[in-house]
């Protein structure tokens, strides 16, 4: 993906299929929006976007934030899921993490391990 693409996705705004996050947001929680996307239609979660669409960018590394994601889904999400992640440089200093769900998730219902929070 794109600066120009993630500009599209943040202008639709948050809708079903689009979620903005700051990443600083608790795993439990993120496996949530993880396991309600997957379970709808797929979409993205954009890590280092504002309810507002403002971009406040990721507080650690690309590469941290990506494993970190895997943790997640890895620890809080049944069954296994798959999911793509990108990280899109949006000036020098910021960088937005984004989270791409399939729309055809083969194992609904996904949901999320007991005792995540």
């Amino acid at each position: 993906m794109d600066k120009n693409r993630l500009t599209e996705i943040i202008l639709q705004d948050e809708n079903a299929g689009i979620v903005f996050k700051r990443d600083d947001i608790c795993s439990g929680q993120l496996g949530k929006e993880i396991a309600g996307l997957l379970n709808h239609a797929g979409g993205y979660i954009l890590l280092g976007v504002e309810d507002n669409g403002d971009i406040s960018g990721l507080s650690r590394t690309p590469e941290k934030a990506e494993q970190w994601v895997k943790e997640v889904v890895r620890n809080h999400v049944r069954p296994d899921a798959t999911l793509h992640w990108n990280a899109v440089s949006w000036d020098r200093e910021k960088t937005v993490g984004v989270i791409t769900l399939p729309n055809n998730a083969p194992d609904k219902p996904y949901k999320v391990k007991k005792g995540s929070s």
